[in-house]
């Protein structure tokens, strides 16, 4: 047949069989359909897509089928998807909008924030109002999507055209007079729906303040300046960050727009080295604002994490997405430090709601957390690992150690000389029990010493500790960094007493002095 396409192409390896696809006298329309379904349903949607534009294309004989097979490959390449006017909407928003969840649950939201829920609530509010266009548009798309791959629709110029006709009717119940107070109630009814639904809704809710007035106004200006971010991609770094919003300001973009774009990609990085960028190409007092915001729940997203690891005080886990609590702190003090570029100073108008931040966590630092840890500390027994009490105590070290390095009031050791004193006694009584695992125990306890301030002290006349070095010494086992370092200092101890008693040492002394050097550990003897 001249000009038919060839019936054998073959789909990323995959070659189109079946008899629906190979025949010109196809069974029954049902058992025919189900074939093909059945061959299809192994492809990806990449796959299926291929395959409808090859049938579109006339790959099969029939033209029956051709309807029949195009239909079923759009009916399972749009699934159950029906909100398509809602879709069109939020389109507006996609290279602004917020995915993901931490920023919901801010004490004080920075500005700029459009969360996914946040867009679904608002349209969902001004339905009732757009009935007709949203009916409308919404026939439409089902009409040509039940013969049309559904993302082809919405590429369409058509779609550009009804999501035109929807922001220009959203603009215009918006400025309606005496309307922004019940779209204000009804947004936030339906996004207390919405907040449930992601596992944010009920106790949990706790800290995700209600959509307000200023809210409302940043809808209308978002919707007002959409036109210039549409279809853009969000850049990854900060070079195409500064590359994105400086070409939207140079292309006569109004700031206005430019700076609630500029102010969604520090939401969504939360990276105050891009926010001092932007700031540096694009001054204006929102990203001063957006700094201040973000600081505050760093800080908050720190103090938070400590009280569900240390006090029982479950946070949400959106609120950290797994990050641990040295994470945490980084990003804590390094929206800290970048304040001052923004011309955040102390004392400043901004710096109030900062120095709160910093000073709800630190206090509940010196207040709860160190007396629990204190009191963890203290109740060890020489049966416990002090292996769990690392990490905590020297996280606090070195929280408090940033602190003082900024001028920030914090003690210079918060654990008590009892807490040495206890440590102390453990490591005599593991020692003296015996057991098969003393040198590690002893090992951790001499570093969880160390972190508190108060290093156990090692002696020569430690015969039972000269005994368990040497015994780890020679049964040839591989040392941890903490026992290699214990053994390491009751070596140099033992170096040191036989250097001063030349002519007399202990013969326990002398014997591990032979199990060090055989090791390569300790000075070689003159």
């Amino acid at each position: 047949m001249a000009g038919r396409p060839n019936r054998s192409a073959s789909i990323q390896g995959t070659s189109i069989q079946g008899a629906a696809l190979q025949t010109g006298a196809p069974d029954p329309a049902a058992d025919s359909l189900d074939k093909v379904k059945a061959i299809l349903a192994p492809l990806d949607r990449a796959q299926k897509s291929k395959l409808f534009e090859l049938v579109q294309a006339g790959h099969l004989e029939d033209d029956q089928m051709t309807i029949e097979v195009g239909r079923l490959i759009v009916a399972m390449l749009n699934g159950p998807r029906s909100e398509h006017a809602r879709r069109i909407w939020t389109g507006w928003f996609d290279p602004v909008m917020l995915r993901t969840d931490a920023l919901m649950l801010a004490e004080a939201r920075p500005p700029g924030c459009m969360h996914v829920v946040d867009a679904g609530a608002w349209w969902f509010a001004l339905l009732p109002h757009l009935r007709e266009l949203a009916g409308r548009v919404q026939a439409d798309i089902a009409a040509r999507a039940s013969e049309h791959p559904l993302d082809a629709v919405l590429a369409s110029p058509a779609a550009a055209d009804w999501a035109e006709e929807l922001r220009a009717g959203s603009l215009a119940v918006l400025r309606r007079r005496g309307a922004a107070g019940p779209l204000l109630a009804t947004a936030n009814a339906e996004r207390a729906t919405l907040l449930r639904k992601r596992g944010l809704g009920n106790g949990r809710m706790g800290g995700v303040a209600p959509l307000s007035m200023g809210d409302l106004a940043m809808l209308d200006a978002m919707l007002e300046h959409a036109a210039l971010w549409r279809g853009t991609v969000r850049p990854r770094d900060t070079i195409g960050i500064l590359h994105s919003v400086s070409g939207m300001i140079g292309s006569g973009g109004e700031a206005d727009g430019a700076q609630l774009y500029a102010l969604s990609l520090v939401n969504a990085s939360r990276d105050p080295d891009q926010a001092l960028a932007l700031y540096g190409l694009f001054p204006n007092s929102s990203l001063v604002e957006a700094a201040v915001g973000h600081a505050q729940f760093a800080w908050q997203g720190l103090r938070q994490k400590l009280e569900d690891l240390h006090l029982g005080r479950p946070a949400p886990p959106q609120l950290t997405a797994g990050e641990t609590a040295e994470r945490l702190a980084e990003r804590a003090f390094r929206w800290y430090d970048a304040l001052q570029g923004f011309g955040i100073e102390r004392g400043g108008r901004n710096w109030a709601a900062v120095s709160t931040a910093v000073g709800r966590t630190t206090g509940l630092v010196e207040g709860e957390v160190v007396p629990v840890l204190s009191h963890r500390l203290l109740t060890l027994n020489a049966t416990a690992s002090a292996q769990p009490l690392i990490e905590p105590v020297r996280f606090i070290n070195s929280f408090n150690h940033r602190l003082r390095r900024r001028g920030i009031a914090a003690s210079s050791n918060p654990w008590l000389p009892a807490i040495g004193e206890h440590l102390a006694a453990l490591f005599r009584q593991i020692g003296v029990y015996g057991r098969d695992d003393a040198l590690p125990a002893m090992a951790r306890l001499c570093e969880l010493a160390e972190e508190t301030g108060y290093p156990i002290e090692v002696t020569a006349i430690d015969k039972t500790l000269l005994a368990i070095v040497e015994s780890a010494l020679r049964d040839g086992r591989e040392l941890t960094g903490g026992e290699n370092r214990l053994i390491e200092r009751v070596v140099t101890v033992a170096t040191e007493e036989r250097r001063k008693c030349r002519w007399w040492v202990s013969g326990e002394l002398v014997s591990l002095l032979d199990a060090a050097q055989q090791r390569g550990i300790g000075p070689t003897p003159a």
